[in-house]
């Protein structure tokens, strides 16, 4: 992998960029907003900045990270000659077949399409490309540039050299790989979704306040963060949406979303990204 172009600059998409950049790969990093571009380069500098200091990288090591990005709004110029795309745009399965059929079509014929998502089927994001076989789920968490799995989610079509590929694509960029199949949720997404809309519903029953619903799961399971915490952190309605996909696909009562998540969604108290969730953020 020598060049990769990661579609979406957000949160994941920038944190991903950052991720493959330091490890000596060519990234592009598209976005169609130029505001967003404007927001990814200025969190790098910070990134890389915040390494010089620590001692983790060199300026010189650090000037080579920032050059490697390019920031484009450019679609085609984004995807010329790269080995893999990764595909980091909201959590939204039109949006995604959308983006994945205009990827083909500027890609080369060896390049891999990988899709960022948490929890939507990759099998069925693969139906808008017409060689199945090279699309992938690469699912990194957040923080990118910290976190160290990526699970990799093979679809009913991902050719075995593709998941070999994007094994070694997630070693060589530092991360640990775990590869699993492509139903709704993955592991990570539909475990650990779970204990944290348990935890809501807990919340909302009034088994325990905030504080001790999050220190007993904190020191009862040795978790760095209690579910609540982690929440905002996710974002109350990323965990919405997951939730409401999870039941969507399995139609099972036990991804029901808890009332009181729905609410604080509407409300527009998301957790950390807006400075008020189950906790308080101040700017």
């Amino acid at each position: 992998m020598q060049k990769v172009a990661i579609i979406g600059s957000g949160t994941m998409g920038s944190g991903i960029a950052y991720v493959t950049a330091r490890a000596g790969i060519s990234t592009r990093l598209y976005d169609p907003i130029p505001e967003q571009l404007t927001k990814a380069q200025a969190y790098h500098h910070k990134l890389v900045e915040r390494e010089v200091e620590k001692g983790r990288l060199t300026k010189d090591e650090a000037e080579g990270t920032r050059a490697r990005i390019l920031y484009t709004g450019d679609l085609a110029k984004a995807l010329s000659a790269v080995d893999l795309v990764v595909e980091a745009a909201p959590e939204n399965i039109e949006l995604k077949k959308k983006l994945f059929h205009e990827m083909e079509q500027y890609v080369g014929d060896q390049a891999i399409l990988g899709s960022n998502t948490s929890s939507l089927p990759i099998t069925e994001i693969a139906t808008a490309v017409e060689k199945r076989e090279r699309v992938i789920g690469i699912h990194f968490f957040n923080p990118a540039p910290v976190m160290q799995l990526i699970e990799i989610i093979q679809a009913m079509e991902t050719s075995e050299a593709t998941v070999q590929a994007v094994v070694e694509f997630a070693k060589k960029v530092g991360k640990e790989p775990v590869v699993v199949r492509d139903f709704p949720g993955f592991v990570t997404t539909r475990v650990g979704i779970m204990l944290v809309s348990e935890a809501i519903f807990a919340l909302q029953e009034g088994v325990a306040e905030r504080d001790a619903l999050d220190k007993a799961m904190k020191l009862g399971y040795n978790l760095p963060m209690g579910p609540l915490a982690l929440a905002d952190l996710i974002g109350l309605d990323i965990v919405l949406h997951v939730l409401d996909a999870l039941y969507a696909n399995y139609k099972d009562d036990r991804y029901r979303a808890p009332i009181l998540l729905r609410k604080m969604a509407q409300a527009g108290h998301l957790g950390r990204k807006t400075g008020k969730g189950f906790y308080e953020y101040p700017s």
